[in-house]
């Protein structure tokens, strides 16, 4: 019975076996491996934290004196350390106060010796069953809630718990009226998360208004936030509703905010203290009931230690901060990623070859989950037959290859003197302000930094982007 029990399990379990007696150690280890069972030993505790910390057992048969080591204290630590993990204590005493006390300390079933095997058996078997049981309630539960958030949230494509636990954090703000700073790196995903934030709160039927604060030249960001009236600077030829104003009943989206200028901050605090606005040049105050939702990349309360942001400002936008993993956090998710943009991209599956398949895991990917759909637009029209091949992500990655296997480039290959960082730099932005005729706009979203960030960079190297307007890539 104890062995039909057994067989239904999906094997090999993982059990580990600690007693300070080799032949109690070699017999126990015999019965367990007869059964398929993957069995680690050790005859002290040292020995068995040894072993813990590169296997994982799922039942733990513990004697209560390990040598002069009590094994009910390390059973309890067994327990706190892996909490589902089935534990059988045993020892030579029988006795009914032993039995509970090992069962207080954290063991599920108590065993005298001599080990009878088919006991063993039984009692172990009973106990990784039920851990099995668990798993596949825990993995039905994960794929039933996959599939709710895959209709609320059908481009947050994962199955990390890192990213699970975002969307956790998601469900329980969207629906409170509180400001939610998403933080992460560029690239992350944090526009989809302010949208699915949006999605599922009482403000869903009305705008999602958003606004890239390093997307302008600081003089706008004031009027492109607040509105302005007719006649309020030069060029102001007609009154226009700011973001706020659009956002009213809605949600305001700030991406990165931390560009935004100091001298703007106060008021974007006031407008979110009293819920209404003034626009530039005007005098009547416009009500604006709005819920903000921001996004940075940066550390902001190590903004606000330098003075570049507000303090004050600080504690209204992040109530409730999300913080997103990058991608070599969660690289559980590449291949699904992947296999969503492909499809996106070219229609249908694409194969990825192991080799291939390999190089991308080794690659850390500084872009994220952007840099992954940048390679995936460009690859599935470089693939040829729908196969994507190590080859094909070699040439698509050029020299970075090099960071992608972690391995340095010879001296011999070197053809050409190196350069320093501001060099290639100076050169990378030229070449973007150049291909895209001056527009500094797409030149910034292209070499992935902040507009204003940009714009300060051409100051400093006096740069002119009228120069660059007809000129050509």
């Amino acid at each position: 019975m104890a062995s039909a029990k057994i067989d239904e399990l999906a094997l090999p379990v993982r059990a580990l076996v600690l007693d300070d007696d080799p032949t109690t150690v070699a017999v126990l280890t015999r019965i367990l491996s007869q059964q398929q069972w993957e069995v680690q030993s050790a005859q002290s505790i040292a020995e068995a934290r040894t072993v813990l910390s590169h296997f994982v057992p799922e039942v733990a048969i513990v004697d209560v004196y390990i040598g002069s080591e009590d094994g009910l204290a390390f059973t309890a630590e067994l327990r706190k350390r892996i909490p589902e993990v089935g534990i059988v204590v045993i020892s030579v005493e029988d006795t009914e106060t032993l039995a509970n006390k090992a069962i207080g300390s954290g063991a599920d079933n108590f065993l005298s010796k001599p080990i009878v095997p088919a006991a063993l058996l039984l009692a172990a078997g009973k106990l990784a069953e039920l851990r099995h049981e668990r798993q596949r309630a825990r993995q039905l539960e994960r794929e039933l809630q996959s599939t709710v958030w895959e209709r609320v949230f059908p481009e947050i494509v994962t199955h990390s718990d890192a990213m699970e636990a975002v969307l956790r954090l998601i469900q329980k703000v969207g629906p409170r009226d509180l400001a939610v700073l998403v933080c992460g790196e560029s690239g992350t995903g944090k526009e989809l998360v302010a949208q699915a934030i949006h999605q599922i709160s009482p403000r869903a039927r009305h705008s999602f208004v958003e606004l890239n604060c390093a997307a302008l030249p600081p003089n706008l960001v004031e009027s492109e936030l607040f509105g302005h009236e007719k006649g309020s600077f030069t060029g102001a030829v007609a009154a226009k509703p700011g973001k706020i104003e659009l956002a009213a009943g809605g949600t305001l989206f700030l991406d990165e905010i931390g560009e935004l200028p100091l001298d703007i901050q106060p008021k974007l605090l006031r407008a979110l203290q009293e819920k209404r606005i003034t626009r530039v040049g005007g005098t009547r105050t416009i009500d604006c009931d709005f819920r903000l939702v921001s996004a940075t990349n940066r550390d902001l309360a190590a903004e606000v230690k330098v003075g570049r942001f507000r303090e004050d400002l600080f504690y209204r936008v992040a109530v409730f901060p999300v913080q997103l993993p990058a991608l070599r956090d969660r690289m559980e998710d590449l291949d699904l990623l992947l296999a969503h943009f492909l499809k996106r991209e070219a229609g249908g599956p694409t194969v990825v070859t192991p080799e291939a398949r390999q190089l991308l895991h080794a690659y850390d990917w500084p872009g994220n989950v952007r840099e992954l759909l940048n390679f995936a637009q460009a690859i599935s029209l470089l693939s040829e037959g729908g196969h994507i091949d190590g080859p094909a992500v070699r040439a698509y990655f050029g020299s970075r290859f090099g960071a992608m296997t972690g391995g340095p480039v010879a001296p011999t290959s070197l053809t050409r003197p190196v350069r320093t960082l501001k060099e290639v730099e100076r050169e990378e932005i030229l070449y973007a302000l150049r291909h895209f005729h001056g527009n500094v706009g797409e030149a910034a979203r292209a070499l992935g930094m902040g507009r204003a960030t940009l714009y300060k960079f051409m100051r400093l190297e006096g740069i002119e982007a009228a120069e660059l307007t007809s000129a050509k890539a």
